[in-house]
Parts: C-alpha cells; sequence; structure tokens
C-alpha cells in the first residue's frame, strides 16, 4: 500500500498546474507546426508524464508546454529535477520496469546502458511513419551531425537531441584586456596565464574576492571526466581504447592529469577548489567572482542580458586549449527518449517530435542551445553578438567529437565512476602513477569480466 501511495504522490508531482507565465505562453500561434502533414490530435485526451532535468534548456521548455497541449489535446506532466536526483528517479523507473514516465532525458553516457538493457524505444519506426511524422516539415538534415551522433548505437537512432553543448573556455575579456592577458591557446600557456592574472587580480583591491580560473573536479561519471577527458585526448591518452583494453595510466594520461590538477588546485583557484560542482563555477562567473573558467558552451544564455548577469557585457569565449596531441572537447546533447515500459508511446512520441522540431528550438534558443544550424545563423550568432564565441560555436559544431569511453558504450557509467574518483584522489594529493595504476586495473577487471 506504502508503495502504490508513493507512486500515486509522484505521478500527482508530475502533474502540477501550470503558471500565469505558461497560460500566456498558450496564446502562441499554431501556425507552423500545423503545417506538418499529420494529425497531431490523433490521440487527444492522453496523458503523459516527462522526466527533465533542472539544466535551463529543459526549463526554458517547460513555459511552452500549454503550446503543445492546445496542439495535441495531450496533457503533460513535467517534472524537472536537479541532475543527480534526476539520474537517480530515471534509474529507478527505468530498472523496475515502472513505466511512470513516458518521455526521459537522456544524455550519451547513459544511451548505450539504456540500449542494452532495452529501457528506450529505437525511432526509427515513429521517424518513419507517416502518420505520426512529416519528415519534409521535420528537417532531420538541420540537425547537427555530431549531435545525433550521440544519440545512436550503432546506427540505431534512440533519441532526439534539443540541446546541444560542450565545455570551452569562458573568460573576462574586460579582465584579459585591462591585464594585457593573451587568451591562452595551449594548456601549458593556461597554466602561466592563471598564476599571471592571478597576481594581477591580487594587486587590484577591486578584484579581492575574484579567482583566476576553475573547472570540473567532483568525482562521477559525467561529472569531473566531462573536462578532464578532452584534455587526455588532447595529450594523446584513451581510458579504454576502441579494442576494449584499459589504457588510463599512460604515460600521456600521468601528463594530462598531472596538468589538469595544477590547473585546478592551488594558487588562482576557489578555496573549495577540489570539490566544485559544474553549479558553482557557473554562479561564481555570473556573480563576478571567477575570471575564466571551463564551462559548457549552453551556459551563454545563463549571462547574455544584463537580468540575468552583473558580466553580461564582459565575457567572451574560446575553444578548449590544445595540446601537444590536437584540441579536443567534450560534445554533449541533451536528448529525449521514450520509455519501452510507456502506455503512450506515440503520443510521447508527439512530443518529442514538437519539442525537438526546428520552430521549438526558435522558441527556446534564449534558454538552451539547439542542435538545428538554421537557429544559430538566422537568429541566435546576431543575438550573442560576441565574435569569439560565435566562431568557438562554430568550431564546436564542426569538430567536437566525443572520446570512445563517452561514446555510448555500456560500461561507461561504472568505468566513469571509477576514474573520476581516481582523478579526484589525484587531486587531493595522491601519487599520479599509482592512483592511475590501481584504477587501470579495476577497469581491466571490468572489461575482462564483461568479455
Amino acid at each position: 500500500m506504502k508503495r502504490r501511495f508513493n507512486l500515486i504522490y509522484l505521478i500527482l508531482a508530475c502533474c502540477s498546474l501550470l503558471n500565469p507565465l505558461q497560460i500566456a505562453q498558450s496564446k502562441t500561434s499554431l501556425a507552423h507546426w500545423q503545417k506538418a502533414d499529420i494529425n497531431w490530435r490523433q490521440y487527444q485526451g492522453s496523458h503523459i508524464n516527462v522526466l527533465a532535468d533542472e539544466q535551463p534548456a529543459f526549463m526554458a521548455l517547460k513555459p511552452y508546454l500549454p503550446v503543445f497541449q492546445k496542439l495535441t489535446g495531450i496533457s503533460v506532466g513535467f517534472h524537472a529535477l536537479e541532475q543527480s536526483k534526476m539520474r537517480h528517479r530515471r534509474a529507478i523507473d527505468l530498472n523496475k520496469g515502472l513505466g511512470l514516465y513516458d518521455v526521459i532525458p537522456m544524455g550519451v553516457t547513459f544511451l548505450g546502458q539504456a540500449h542494452a538493457n532495452n529501457y528506450i524505444e529505437p525511432l526509427a519506426d515513429y521517424l518513419n511513419n507517416p502518420q505520426l511524422t512529416d519528415l519534409n516539415w521535420y528537417k532531420m538534415e538541420d540537425i547537427s551531425p555530431n549531435s545525433l551522433s550521440l544519440c545512436q548505437i550503432d546506427g540505431t537512432l534512440l533519441s532526439l537531441p534539443f540541446d546541444f553543448s560542450a565545455p570551452i573556455y569562458f573568460y573576462r575579456k574586460d579582465l584579459f584586456e585591462k591585464f594585457n592577458i593573451s587568451v591562452p591557446d595551449t594548456y601549458e600557456t593556461l597554466l602561466t596565464t592563471k598564476k599571471t592574472l592571478q597576481q594581477a587580480l591580487d594587486k587590484d583591491p577591486e578584484y579581492n574576492d575574484m579567482h583566476a580560473f576553475a573547472s570540473r573536479t567532483m568525482p562521477g561519471a559525467g561529472l569531473n571526466t566531462w573536462t578532464v577527458l578532452p584534455i587526455m585526448r588532447s595529450y594523446g591518452a584513451q581510458i579504454v581504447s576502441k579494442k576494449l583494453t584499459a589504457t588510463s595510466n599512460s604515460h600521456a594520461a600521468h601528463t594530462a592529469i598531472r596538468v589538469y590538477r595544477d590547473l585546478v588546485t592551488g594558487y588562482g583557484n576557489p578555496k573549495n577548489s577540489r570539490t566544485l560542482h559544474f553549479y558553482q563555477i557557473r554562479k561564481l562567473f555570473k556573480e563576478g567572482k571567477l575570471a575564466s573558467a571551463f564551462i559548457a558552451s549552453h551556459f551563454y544564455n545563463e549571462i547574455d542580458t544584463e537580468k540575468e548577469s552583473i558580466i553580461w557585457d564582459k565575457w567572451e569565449a574560446a575553444p578548449l586549449p590544445k595540446g601537444p596531441h590536437s584540441r579536443e572537447t567534450s560534445p554533449w546533447a541533451w536528448a529525449f527518449s521514450i520509455n519501452a515500459q510507456s502506455k503512450n508511446k506515440s503520443a510521447a512520441w508527439l512530443f518529442i517530435q514538437w519539442a525537438t522540431s526546428a520552430q521549438t528550438a526558435t522558441l527556446l534558443s534564449t534558454g538552451g542551445s539547439p542542435p538545428r544550424m538554421q537557429v544559430w545563423q538566422e537568429q541566435l550568432f546576431s543575438l550573442v553578438n560576441k565574435p569569439g564565441f560565435n566562431n568557438t560555436m562554430l568550431w564546436v559544431f564542426e569538430n567536437a567529437t566525443p572520446s570512445y569511453i563517452q561514446s555510448g558504450i555500456t560500461l561507461f557509467p561504472e568505468i566513469g565512476e571509477i576514474i573520476s574518483h581516481a582523478y579526484s584522489q589525484i587531486f587531493y594529493g595522491a601519487d599520479i602513477q599509482n592512483t592511475l595504476d590501481d584504477s587501470n586495473k579495476k577497469i581491466d577487471s571490468i572489461l575482462n569480466k564483461n568479455e
């Protein structure tokens, strides 16, 4: 009885009442979506539950739910949670086959596991069904190929992206100009820049509460790994080879993690730099307490107006620095999947098609980072109006590819957890080689066990 009550309570929590802002958004014209040659109202009267992350892109979608409900006659329960809580709730729903949520938020790091366990529906049958999808209207070709690659396993499309980002280098352009500091192009130069910048800040009373640099350090698969893995690749290192061999303790990996450790700890970093969550880094930069940081590119929409941030007109961005091997980043697409246990799969598909369409992407462009190039070319590049950021986003769209370990392999959640805690120990002063050797043995054991 208690379990039944909890499930009922959860569903009710999803179905919160719409606020006045959402009601206002319901007046948005339906004309664009009605150009699609499908019957949007073929499942009117249905109800779907959507699980979401509290990231800005998801929250930007929420006010427009009345538009979808008016278009389709399908009611929507929208349940947004902080990321770790969302992942926990998603795991419970999928592992137990509860089917509480019809639409599930998905990222590539969990995609392989979800596919291997048949947790989510392949989307080809929905996409190619003319009763459900007008492909000419939907324009799949407009979606960034790099973002779509994060939504499939072995050519099977399992989700559709509506937000696309990658870690880039955000910095205070005004401070770099004031102190005559160049934007670093290599990781070694960034180490020097951090020290030089902090020394300049310390000499100016106006900036006595500011730090030069920060990046992710909190352990967890998809947390510190998201910004460590690009530097690993840029130094020629991989955690796991394509032959499924553990290689996380190579000489290149040792060098890369030493450089990253020196970047995120010591002089020039916030006092709690060894446990920084990405939410904290964003907050510090937004409040003018951080001069530079590795942050997800979609962060621009939290700092691009005077209302949102006191540094809205003072920042710029550049690609992550390059290493001796290459310049890399870690692309990420927040996407929507259909829960295999959903009782309303076709209605869920209509929601995903609507949420990832070109017109909806236009509505969400100030709250997210759409994967559709047309929105960037026609609207966002001129709206943001920062040459460095715009060129960086073009580089992300054209060049960003995931590391093999983050390309949807089934074992990433387990391996990522191991290696992220090894990195955390190194940030606290553990011997680099011994720590990497120990974690590599654990990874090797996992790989051998799953042969």
